[in-house]
């Protein structure tokens, strides 16, 4: 890897065969509440009344809304018992730390060294048990290790990492885990779009990349991505392995997906209309709670969030 060529924020890394690394075409912020997940731009002057918000759906939160619950999950929320919202919370802020540590292991490689103390900072800084660290440093350890030797089979050279992106046509947002070119022994070397899980690769998986293909491909109209995987690490227990699952012969044709498209708009367009509780200061004995609790749409939410 040759050094950078310009700034980290542009266009962070030229490889030795001058594929670029690319950067995102616009900011974007992510809103999450409960079950509610959106993109969203904001433009305008820096004055609150001249600012506006544009959101979009997230493809995760699309793919829950029209497609059935897989049948395996079900039938794993229900080993979990009341358990399964916090199990089901843990493992996605797992997932969090494997997406950061595999951007991380690109752009500047990954040290096995330091991975307990990063696991435990992740873990203390969302409040969870550090009696968690221990076991998390030796997964994340192997999750790494599996990913280390996907890329070296595979000669992967990343294009776009962790890209959040937004399509105008579909009003859908996704982050984009990565877009690479592999080098496969039966297609040669191709532009694909691979999707990381830490947990099985459900059924929603393959709509989640067919969005996000047609999300890169309206955002880099000069890329086409030709090949789409889902990723998942194994617990190995001597060589670092990983699950690949080929998601190119996909159900979701375009007219599959219009025919989703259409089902959201009828059923859940008006979740944007949703409203959300909002508190703030200190409350004592004697005040009445309507000083320090507001009812905010959509908008006021984020841009509140957006101005402090």
């Amino acid at each position: 890897m040759s050094a950078p060529s310009s700034s980290v924020d542009d266009l962070l890394f030229i490889y030795a065969n001058q594929t670029v690394l690319l950067g995102q075409p616009r900011l974007l912020r992510r809103f999450d509440r409960a079950s509610d997940r959106y993109y969203y731009t904001v433009e305008g002057s820096d004055m609150l009344e001249n600012l506006a918000a544009r959101f979009f759906i997230s493809t995760t939160s699309f793919c829950k809304k029209v497609l059935p619950t897989s049948s395996f999950l079900i039938e794993w929320m229900k080993k979990q018992g009341e358990n399964a919202d916090a199990v089901r919370d843990l493992a996605a802020d797992f997932g969090t730390l494997m997406h950061i540590s595999f951007a991380d292991f690109h752009q500047k490689g990954f040290d096995f060294r330091n991975t307990r103390q990063r696991v435990e900072g992740y873990l203390l800084g969302l409040g969870h048990s550090p009696r968690l660290i221990g076991e998390w440093t030796t997964r994340l350890n192997k999750c790494v290790a599996s990913y280390a030797q996907f890329c070296y089979e595979y000669q992967v050279e990343p294009v776009l990492i962790e890209g959040m992106l937004a399509s105008d046509e579909l009003g859908i947002g996704g982050t984009v885990d990565l877009v690479a070119y592999l080098t496969i022994p039966k297609f040669g070397r191709v532009l694909a779009q691979v999707d990381f899980k830490s947990g099985g690769i459900y059924s929603s998986a393959e709509l989640q990349l067919v969005i996000n293909k047609l999300i890169f491909e309206e955002n880099f109209p000069h890329l086409e991505i030709e090949r789409m995987y889902s990723w998942a690490p194994k617990d190995f227990q001597k060589e670092p392995t990983y699950t690949l699952k080929d998601q190119g012969k996909t159900r979701f044709t375009p007219a599959v997906l219009d025919a989703l498209l259409t089902v959201y708009q009828a059923l859940y367009s008006t979740d944007m209309n949703k409203q959300y509780h909002e508190f703030d200061g200190l409350i004592k004995p004697g005040q009445p709670p309507a000083d320090y609790h507001q009812v905010l749409g959509l908008s006021e939410v984020v841009l509140k969030a957006y101005q402090s």
